[in-house]
């Protein structure tokens, strides 16, 4: 008894290539993990950063209570890079604006690490290096969550720069994919 089987094509969009599954670099997820973590990072600015010896301070109104009234601009100016980035991150499969979005968020986890050990170093001691907080306050919770929003930003950047296509648009040489 002879059976005459016949095999579909494996070419790149048959039926037996579609139900393998899709590794997490090669998936579409980057985008929404870069764009769930600055939303993350924007919560923790409402949640509070300093309490203790009265209210809570909130991370918006922190800069009024240490008098940094001028940084407002340049950390509004980095949140609204970085939102235009995972926005772009989240709609397009160009690497080169997860690669920015990337290292725009890892340059502002740096700073804002340095601001909270600055921020630490001004709570609870006799000689702060920043003035203007009540006295006996204490770091809280809002910190850590804008940390674990940053870096929610940079693996979603990463994984997507990894799934891109292209690395920048209308670029034939730039297309990543086809690469082996």
């Amino acid at each position: 008894m002879t059976t005459n089987h016949t095999r579909a094509p494996e070419g790149p969009n048959s039926p037996a290539r579609s139900r393998e599954p899709v590794p997490v670099l090669r998936s579409r997820v980057g985008g929404p993990i870069a764009f769930v973590g600055l939303a993350v990072a924007l919560l923790s600015l409402v949640l509070p950063w300093v309490s203790g010896g009265g209210p809570s301070i909130t991370g918006l109104g922190l800069t009024d209570a240490l008098g940094l009234r001028a940084f407002t601009p340049v950390n509004f100016l980095g949140l609204v890079v970085m939102a235009f980035l995972a926005s772009v991150t989240l709609v397009a499969r160009l690497g080169i604006f997860a690669i920015l979005n990337a290292i725009t968020a890892a340059l502002v986890l740096v700073a804002h690490l340095v601001f909270v050990w600055v921020l630490y170093n001004s709570t609870g001691t006799l000689k702060p290096i920043l003035s203007g907080l009540p006295a006996e306050t204490s770091v809280s919770y809002g910190p850590y969550v804008a940390v674990i929003g940053f870096v929610l930003v940079i693996v979603g950047s990463v994984v997507a720069a990894r799934s891109a296509e292209y690395l920048m648009p209308d670029r034939a040489e730039a297309r990543l994919l086809d690469r082996g």
